[in-house]
């Protein structure tokens, strides 16, 4: 692994570790002070609040990450990207304060849950203002260590000191988003301080231009959570806030493991887009290094979490989180699979520029998961959700690969220039 590679995969470990590791650590405190119910009204709320923050990212974690580090030695078209991205956020985050204005009129289920989901709301307003793709496209995640450290440690002194029982958990929920708003404003003040960009003046077409550039990941993601996070609502329909607890738990855990190869692999993610356009032979050799790194990590942890997840969720979690057990075990198939769709989806696929082959992949994998997943939350409760997404997740993978094979057979370079995937020349923004 070369050691800029190196460098900024350590860094993204260490920030997107202590964002899981501090959860595992509240995972405990929450269960025993909410209890399963209370922490299912919680985990769905939350869930709610993850469509609200895939509309904020819009994709724009990937697609601005990629033009920054194709145009990272020119101040100006940063200062333009900078400018015109944080510009597209702001109308975004009007969007999701009109939607969830609109949900809490028109549906009465959640207006019961409003302080929750309004605490919920400091933390998308703070992860959209958050320009982590402007530091990870400068290959400059280092600054931002320390400070979401202590974002993290404060959020987890909030939540320590504010819940108390089970009726404390919007209270939980503001002490999650705390940790949110602390890494925003160092963030922002970081790049302010570094001179890493400037705001400046953009026409409209230029904000435009970078929800469009946008959109095809966003559709993406939009896809991926639309099956993710639509599963605990579903369980919450059929089964109650408690099996949206247990299932909630061990989706969780699992997460924070998957973690650690999505980090490991996104380091990789400017360099090969980089590659791909200068030097393709560099971008497939450094794909293969990505692969084993990936695939490593995440077949050791699948055998981890197979081994130690009963003894781990007695000692940790206690008697009322028992049902977890046989899910986490479960969940655990999910880690190698989702490591090859990450593999040849995100750093294969997108890094070279096939964004409508992996929108139309998310989009047959979804609609392929709304066949079954209702039967099987219907019939088998928090098992079912967990064996659907395992279908999915496998279908994905398979179509994956073998649409990351076609791309990258013969040789040629795989960047199609088209609207869609610019070459370095065309990326006005």
């Amino acid at each position: 692994m070369p050691p800029s590679i190196r460098s900024t995969a350590s860094y993204l470990l260490l920030i997107q570790g202590s964002n899981y590791l501090f959860p595992l650590v509240l995972l405990p405190f929450l269960g025993h002070k909410l209890g399963v119910r209370e922490f299912g009204v919680l985990a769905y709320c939350q869930a709610l609040a993850q469509y609200l923050i895939l509309l904020t990212d819009y994709g724009h974690n990937l697609s601005a990450t990629r033009v920054v580090s194709l145009r990272r030695d020119d101040p100006a078209a940063i200062a333009e990207v900078f400018s015109a991205t944080m510009l597209a956020k702001l109308l975004l985050l009007l969007g999701a304060a009109l939607l969830m204005g609109a949900a809490l009129l028109g549906l009465p289920d959640l207006r019961e849950h409003w302080t929750i989901l309004a605490a919920a709301f400091v933390g998308v307003f703070a992860n959209a203002v958050t320009p982590i793709w402007l530091y990870q496209g400068l290959e400059k995640m280092k600054t931002l260590v320390l400070p979401n450290f202590i974002s993290k440690a404060a959020s987890l002194a909030c939540v320590m000191l504010w819940v108390r029982s089970p009726g404390d958990a919007a209270w939980a929920a503001l002490g999650i988003s705390m940790g949110t708003a602390i890494l925003a404003v160092a963030a922002l003040w970081g790049v302010m301080r570094g001179r890493l960009a400037g705001l400046v003046r953009v026409s409209w077409a230029a904000v435009m231009g970078s929800l469009r550039d946008g959109f095809p990941m966003f559709l993406s993601l939009v896809l991926v959570s639309f099956y993710v996070n639509f599963n605990a609502i579903l369980l919450n329909h059929f089964h109650g806030p408690v099996a949206v607890g247990q299932f909630s738990m061990a989706d969780k855990i699992r997460i924070a493991g998957q973690t650690i190869f999505t980090v490991l692999g996104t380091a990789f993610y400017p360099r090969i887009s980089q590659y791909n356009v200068s030097n393709p032979a560099a971008a497939r050799a450094l794909m293969r290094r990505a692969m084993i790194v990936v695939f490593a990590c995440s077949c050791s942890m699948f055998v981890f979490v197979e081994i130690f997840a009963g003894m781990g969720i007695r000692m940790w979690l206690g008697e009322p989180f028992h049902d977890a057990i046989l899910l986490l075990r479960l969940e655990a198939v999910l880690l190698p699979l989702t490591s090859v769709a990450f593999i040849f989806g995100n750093l294969g696929l997108m890094a070279l520029g096939h964004h409508r082959m992996v929108r139309n992949i998310y989009a047959a994998v979804t609609l392929l998961h709304l066949i079954y997943v209702v039967p099987f939350v219907l019939y088998m409760g928090a098992e079912g959700t967990v064996i659907s997404v395992i279908l999915t997740e496998l279908a994905g993978a398979v179509a994956f690969y073998l649409c990351y094979r076609r791309a990258t057979t013969g040789g040629s370079s795989p960047a199609p220039r088209t609207r869609e995937s610019p070459t370095v020349k065309e990326m006005q923004v």
